[in-house]
């Protein structure tokens, strides 16, 4: 039974893992429409200001989530 419920607890939160990721990148890119600019790893090249402003807001949601995530798996594993 508990083996069944890890389980669950894995797909749940690798479903949530993804899933905002994706969000967030996709709110990213609606962001800043149609200005030029590539990533590169975790870099940025643009001379945009707008475009850089925003990808480090939204490095900064990614990084808050992922930690979101941890806990939120912390939390629910330690109730198990």
């Amino acid at each position: 039974m508990i083996a069944l419920t890890y389980g669950i607890i894995a797909v749940v939160y690798i479903i949530l893992a993804f899933g905002g990721i994706f969000m967030l990148d996709h709110w990213f890119s609606q962001r800043v429409g149609d200005r030029p600019f590539s990533i590169n790893g975790r870099k940025i090249e643009t001379d945009d200001p707008f475009v850089q402003k925003q990808f480090r807001k939204f490095h900064f949601f990614k990084v808050i989530y992922s930690m979101s995530l941890i806990a939120l798996l912390l939390v629910t594993v330690s109730y198990v």
